[in-house]
């Protein structure tokens, strides 16, 4: 495996540059990633398919898909970054470090959306600021085990300076989703995307390399990665 971007002399590659990257980490955990998008969205699209008149089943089937999402954000954080520091998780490792994070990952997944939200009403000039800002808050509370408002606002201050670097990964994966065009494109729009799914995991690490941001009294947690074997030695 190639040296990661972060420490590759300490230089950004740019956004098209961390793609070998992000691939590398991808695959090195593919299968659980494979099987945990499945898992989560074919249940958050069984989900869809009742549409309920009731305003009180409405709500509980919303609520339940937006679990589930958080479930999966959880997950795909979790395997990306091990991915880029170069660790192997099943998906029982994972399964297992999501349940303590998920109310902390539903909590900070209102207040994110609750921010852009806000920011998107008082025009597009403060959301363009903004969403580059909260892009890793995700990242900060899965691997720094960091409470709701201390992962929002380690996103907040870290990402200061970086935001360009941000809105370049964004329009990387614009331009490969422009590929659905065309019905010859979909498989390789397909391809690209999920080969750089980790590529905010990348600037991350990136980030935390050169601004460490773990709050005062907070364990990170620990990336459970596959046993290896014993060395044996000869005598």
């Amino acid at each position: 495996m190639s040296q990661p971007a972060n420490e590759a002399g300490g230089a950004w590659p740019g956004a098209f540059g961390i793609y070998k990257t992000s691939r590398q980490a991808v695959m090195l955990n593919i299968w659980p990633l494979v099987f945990l998008w499945l898992i989560t969205f074919t249940l958050i699209g069984a989900l869809s398919l009742f549409h309920q008149k009731a305003i009180l089943a409405l709500a509980i089937v919303q609520i339940l898909s937006f679990v589930i999402g958080c479930i999966g954000s959880v997950g795909f954080t979790l395997l990306l970054i091990a991915g880029v520091r170069g660790k192997k998780l099943t998906l029982d490792q994972t399964f297992k470090q999501i349940w303590p994070l998920l109310l902390k990952m539903i909590g900070l997944t209102i207040i994110v959306s609750v921010a852009l939200s806000v920011s998107l009403l008082l025009l597009i000039v403060p959301f363009f600021f903004v969403l580059p800002r909260l892009m890793l808050a995700d990242y900060y509370l899965v691997d720094k085990n960091m409470g709701v408002f201390e992962a929002f606002q380690a996103s907040w201050e870290n990402t200061k300076g970086y935001s360009m670097k941000v809105w370049g990964i964004i329009g990387v994966n614009i331009l490969m989703a422009l590929l659905f065009v065309g019905i010859i494109g979909i498989p390789v729009a397909i391809y690209l995307l999920v080969m750089y799914g980790a590529a905010f995991a990348v600037i991350y690490e990136f980030i935390s390399k050169k601004q460490p941001a773990v709050a005062a009294g907070v364990k990170p947690v620990t990336v459970e990665a596959k046993p290896t074997a014993p060395a044996t030695t000869t005598k």
